[in-house]
């Protein structure tokens, strides 16, 4: 290493062997983007920020729009999913750094960044951080130090039991160029904690201004006419917005092919106004034909004519359009919605494995098209236009990161198709590399039909996801956030089993907004029994728990398909709900085994059709993993997995939830 270091003295004496990495970003995305309580807005707030993170700031390296198909360009190594990573001179980082910052705040005037810029020499960035200062004999050396051991395990995320040739070998792979990109998302995330609001966000609402009807934050400069779908009173046609609110719906209605006149109330109050970061503008109406806007729903269209034979292909009319609102999407299901939001497993681990500029450049863009290509491929399976309208509206598709409104009935399958997508992605996988042998001993679910997708099903990198189901008067802020924690919630169910990849899913069915008035995890604990976040549960003896949530992705299948075999039966909800109630009575003690006779008393009381139905989709086909014989189930319920807590918890519960709103298996 020392004569490559001197090969390159020679080639590049003093400081002419320095490079400077570029990184930063949007921060406090959510309380820009969910700002406003409309779809309309919200739309477009994520599509502001996509045109800067991919459209703008690339061209500062005077780089064309970054996409799906290319790699690094003009020393832009990725731009997409709110992050933005590129090289520099020293010279110029600092000045760079601060366009990215200028930039955000120029186009969307609200919207929180942060740049951070490091300086490194070449060698570093094949070899990771200062390597002629700290090497292997080095690390050797403190990795027989005990005190120091536990240190170098947290910066080099080794593992507690790993001996010194395992400990070696993770350090091998972690000193490459990903050590250097960690250091920057370290430094970004300081400077975001550091940072207070910017000046330039805060517009004083004076007591004489009239409110932006939009934010209620800021005061109104222009005025907009209401759509027909949009007028929220009988007198009152026009709504006040403020220039930031104002920006947003007319990004939104950009994005959605809106012609020019339908956005005249902006362009003619405000047209001049145009940010001085690039792309240049002469005038907000030149958006409207400009070569870099590129929709969801023109990418859908494109995606569609390339898969003709996918079921929402050969039901599409050229005269479909997106939906003006969540109300024409919950139209398909009865009026219930889902929010879907999903992000990868192990993607870090997976970044951090890149050694080279190019190798990361190339992972980035495979993730990208990967996660797109699932969404795409997952709704053309589970949808079809409804009344000439796309039920479904794509918040944010970014890197890893999905954010999906879609019809109620169709949520949880949306959701099962965009995570198998997501896995089958060969390129994808394979840059990835192996993942763990004997995945099925995780799950619970091990009977019936789950076709071939699962035969193989072990991803070296997966997603989570947390759905929520509700009414469409619900407001997508609320649902986000509860959809937030439940990502939460599967992704730590996802890390706490090895051996299952391709990650977890929570779900929860709000029949209306009251229904949960704190968080995920208490209301479980009230409503349901729910002890996986609480430690009351080790002072019983059989603590029950009324649900299975999170469910692997394999177990989720095996959930949808008991329901559905119980509603191919033509149970009656009532049976369902009867037995519920004999599972949430209070036993004392004998919670478990009375429960499981009354269970059992109510099943033999069913003609036999059901009975059987009930006996195949729930007693055959639900088992704890690694248990069997007398003691490891007493239907409906299972043991908990005795190296995880003990106790018993029920799917039933959760086929009760999702019972009335599954819609036909496709």
């Amino acid at each position: 290493m020392r004569s490559l270091q001197a090969q390159i003295d020679a080639a590049l004496p003093g400081d002419a062997d320095q490079v400077a990495l570029v990184y930063g970003g949007a921060t406090k995305i959510k309380d820009f983007v969910f700002e406003a309580p409309k779809l309309p807005e919200i739309r477009g707030a994520s599509a502001l920020l996509d045109w800067v993170n991919e459209v703008s700031l690339p061209q500062l390296w005077q780089a064309e729009p970054y996409n799906d198909t290319q790699a690094a360009q003009q020393g832009v190594v990725f731009a997409g999913g709110g992050s933005f990573l590129a090289f520099a001179s020293p010279a110029q980082a600092a000045a760079l750094a601060q366009q990215i910052e200028d930039a955000y705040t120029d186009w969307a005037l609200t919207a929180n960044s942060v740049a951070v810029y490091a300086i490194f020499d070449l060698i570093e960035l094949r070899y990771g951080r200062r390597p002629l200062a700290y090497w292997a004999d080095d690390f050797q050396r403190d990795w027989a130090d005990v005190a120091r051991r536990a240190v170098l395990q947290r910066t080099y995320g080794i593992a507690e039991d790993a001996d010194a040739a395992a400990a070696l070998e993770t350090f091998y792979a972690r000193k490459n160029f990903g050590e250097l990109v960690q250091l920057l998302t370290a430094k970004f995330y300081r400077k975001r904690e550091e940072r207070a609001t910017p000046i330039t966000s805060v517009y004083p609402l004076m007591p004489w201004d009239e409110r932006c009807t939009s934010s209620g934050l800021r005061p109104a400069v222009v005025e907009r006419p209401a759509r027909e779908d949009e007028v929220e009173t009988a007198t009152r046609s026009r709504r006040g917005l403020s220039e930031a609110s104002a920006r947003k719906r007319f990004f939104g209605q950009i994005y959605k092919g809106y012609e020019s006149k339908e956005t005249a109330w902006f362009t003619h109050k405000l047209g001049s106004n145009v940010p001085a970061a690039p792309p240049a503008l002469t005038d907000w109406s030149a958006l409207h034909k400009h070569p870099y806007i590129q929709s969801w729903e023109a990418r859908w269209h494109a995606y569609l004519r390339d898969h003709p034979t996918s079921r929402y292909a050969q039901a599409w009319r050229d005269e479909c359009k997106s939906a003006h609102d969540v109300h024409q999407i919950s139209a398909a299901s009865g009026g219930y919605i889902g929010l879907i939001y999903a992000d990868g497993n192990r993607v870090g681990r997976f970044f951090n494995s890149r050694k080279t500029p190019q190798a990361y450049a190339e992972a980035s863009t495979a993730l990208r098209k990967a996660t797109r290509d699932a969404v795409f491929g997952a709704l053309s399976i589970h949808l079809v236009p409804h009344e000439n309208v796309h039920p479904f509206e794509i918040l944010s598709v970014g890197g890893d990161d999905v954010l999906l409104i879609v019809p109620g009935n169709r949520a949880l399958d949306i959701a099962l198709a965009l995570a198998m997508a997501f896995a089958a992605d060969e390129p994808l996988q394979l840059l990835a590399g192996p993942a763990p042998d004997n995945v099925q001993a995780a799950y619970r679910y091990v009977g019936g039909k789950l076709g071939d997708d699962f035969a193989n099903f072990r991803p070296a990198l997966g997603l989570s996801a947390g759905v929520v189901i509700a009414q469409d008067t619900a407001p997508i802020f609320f649902l986000r956030n509860f959809a937030e924690e439940l990502l939460k919630r599967a992704k730590k169910y996802a890390k706490s089993q090895p051996d299952a990849t391709g990650g977890a899913i929570d779900f929860m069915v709000l029949r209306s907004i009251t229904m949960v008035t704190d968080d995920v995890a208490r209301f479980r604990n009230r409503a349901l029994g729910d002890f996986e976040l609480s430690d009351s549960a080790e002072n019983s003896d059989e603590p029950r728990r009324l649900t299975a949530r999170p469910y692997s992705w394999h177990d989720l299948a095996g959930l949808l398909a008991s329901a559905r075999g119980l509603k191919q039966a033509a149970m009656p909800p009532s049976q369902l709900y009867r037995i519920n109630e004999v599972l949430h009575r209070d036993y004392a003690n004998s919670g478990v085994i009375a429960s499981s006779l009354d269970y059992l008393y109510t099943r033999g009381r069913l003609d036999r059709a059901l009975a059987d139905a009930v006996q195949t989709h729930i007693e055959q086909h639900w088992h704890t993993p690694g248990l069997v014989g007398a003691g490891a189930s007493a239907p409906p319920w299972l043991r908990r997995s005795p190296e995880r807590h003990h106790g018993w918890e029920t799917i039933w519960p959760d086929l009760v939830e999702i019972y009335p709103l599954l819609a036909e298996e496709r």
